[in-house]
């Protein structure tokens, strides 16, 4: 089963959210089964009658689509084929997901390999997008522009989607505080074809130094890019239209809270 569907409504409430990214199951173990119909109902009714969406789901941290190990790759295919399943069961816009690391034999030696897996998920789902997120890029880790940009440019399938994260930007070497920076970083976006392709934004600050490659997410306005920073890029014109999902400790690590969200808020002009 999912994680209580009632707590994550009820969460989401308490913290002044519209709109929701769930986990699927344990994010940190392979287990994934078919929602029960009755915590699809339980879940449907509450987002409709506290008007909350879009809903995404994030699949769990072990994928790695790129691994040479076959038993982790054919793990990686089946849990976001049944993550996809369930986000059909539940009108989710999409299953996110971090495509994992070539563990340092370089983009060129898995990039096949991953379009395969990728066209495969696709082929055996239906009815829920799969969302490929950018990363920091620590650790052989995929998800550059550039490399986004290679899968869609492979994959026609419309299904297939981009989620840009501000941290990973950040922390991969993007300087969203920075015009000129900004300027050639939505110039890039339109240049590599992935604007079209972008169905929501992860809001989070940085506790990371820019391009020091370490996925490391602050409370907004906490980080080193900054409030200014993350209020210029959430009202680019490009972008503003897109749902904002928060990704960050709050306190305690206890996840996104209601400052957080408020803070968030007010960046929308």
């Amino acid at each position: 089963m999912f994680l209580l569907p009632e707590v994550y409504i009820e969460n989401t409430k308490k913290i002044g959210g519209n709109c929701l990214q769930i986990f699927a199951g344990s994010p940190r173990l392979w287990f994934r089964q078919p929602f029960p119909e009755a915590e699809v109902k339980t879940f449907l009714s509450g987002i409709k009658e506290n008007n909350i969406g879009p809903v995404f789901i994030h699949a769990l941290y072990l994928v790695n689509l790129a691994s040479k190990n076959p038993d982790l790759l054919e793990k990686s295919v089946n849990s976001l084929i049944i993550d996809i399943q369930n986000g059909a069961r539940i009108n989710s816009a999409g299953v996110i997901v971090h495509i994992g690391s070539h563990l340092g034999a370089g983009f060129a030696s898995v990039k096949d390999q991953v379009v395969a897996a990728i066209d495969r998920i696709l082929v055996e789902t239906e009815g829920c997008n799969l969302i490929l997120e950018n990363a920091a890029g620590q650790n052989g880790k995929i998800g550059s522009l550039e490399e986004l940009s290679f899968f869609i440019g492979k994959i026609s399938d419309p299904r297939l989607k981009i989620c840009l994260d501000t941290a990973h930007l950040f922390a991969s070497g993007i300087d969203l505080r920075q015009t000129e920076s900004m300027e050639k970083f939505t110039q890039n976006l339109r240049e590599l074809n992935i604007m079209n392709k972008l169905c929501v934004l992860h809001l989070n600050d940085c506790a990371s130094d820019l391009a020091s490659h370490r996925d490391l997410h602050a409370n907004i306005g906490e980080g080193n890019i900054g409030l200014d920073a993350l209020k210029n890029f959430v009202n680019l014109s490009e972008l503003k239209h897109l749902p904002l999902i928060l990704e960050v400790p709050g306190d305690n690590k206890q996840g996104p809270n209601l400052k957080n969200i408020t803070l968030a808020r007010g960046l929308i002009s």
